[in-house]
């Protein structure tokens, strides 16, 4: 255990939160908790072995206990987070995780390191990418005032992806491109299919399109997951402010592969406004 260090609590940004799963920045204003790295992407031979570490660290709250697990994970397609036990999702990289479950004090204003290895058997079936996680839950503490009490607990995950190197084929294609109208607001719904075996992020942007061809709009698109035989859904609002003149929206994805490595050609999609 030592001093939290300037340069771990700059690495909060990005950070899960399980069971909410929320941003980081939301999760640590609330429990002033948090993990870096966030995730490890592992790009591994057949039968090799890796190690790592996670630090879980915090400021300015109380000595806490925390309990360690290996848990599974998977995406809705609004984004959402659920998990699963460990060795039960479809891609599980849970059995080839080993990591200390047991539990540890977690001080004010202090850090922990938890190590992992990963190994990746020597099996010539395995290809693509599979992934897990490390589940730290805090001890549940009681808050409230008189006439009125509850229970609080914190979970966060760290993220573990593994991908057998050399065996990537990442695809994915847009489907279902419309515009919709719902209680007088508009709606881009975009669906975005993975068709290749391993997981892919996804930054892109939303543009609006006047007669003359023309971008008078232009919306950023916050990045996303969508893993092996996922389905990841769009539902974008239009600006309230959207000039008048505008006549088509488009949307363009660019798919990124696990580590950073190639994740195919841009999405592109077009549709006239309703």
């Amino acid at each position: 255990m030592r001093p939290l260090k300037a340069s771990i609590a700059k690495a909060l940004r990005g950070i899960l939160l399980a069971g909410g799963f929320g941003l980081a920045s939301l999760a640590f204003a609330q429990t002033g908790i948090g993990i870096a790295p966030p995730r490890y992407e592992l790009v591994l031979d057949r039968g090799a072995t890796t190690t790592g570490q996670f630090a879980l660290f915090t400021q300015n709250i109380k000595t806490q206990r925390i309990h360690v697990a290996k848990v599974d994970w998977l995406v809705k397609p609004d984004g959402a987070l659920f998990s699963l036990p460990a060795g039960s999702g479809p891609y599980s990289a849970s059995p080839w995780l080993s990591v200390a479950t047991d539990p540890f004090v977690l001080s004010k204003a202090g850090s922990v390191d938890t190590r992992f290895s990963v190994h990746l058997p020597q099996d010539s079936s395995l290809e693509g990418s599979y992934w897990t996680a490390v589940a730290f839950t805090t001890e549940p503490t009681a808050t409230g005032r008189t006439g009125l009490a509850a229970r609080f607990q914190t979970r966060l995950l760290a993220i573990v992806y593994v991908t057998v190197r050399g065996t990537e084929r990442p695809a994915a294609a847009l489907q279902g491109f419309s515009v919709v109208n719902e209680d007088g607001k508009r709606y881009l719904l975009a669906d975005v299919v993975n068709l290749g075996n391993v997981y892919l992020r996804f930054k892109g942007e939303l543009r609006f399109v006047d007669v003359a061809g023309k971008i008078v709009r232009r919306e950023e698109l916050r990045e996303r997951v969508l893993l092996r035989d996922g389905l990841m859904r769009y539902r974008l609002p239009f600006p309230k402010d959207l000039p008048t003149d505008a006549v088509l929206v488009q949307i363009e994805l660019q798919p990124q592969g696990p580590a950073g490595s190639y994740g195919g050609p841009p999405l592109y999609g077009e549709v006239p406004l309703q």
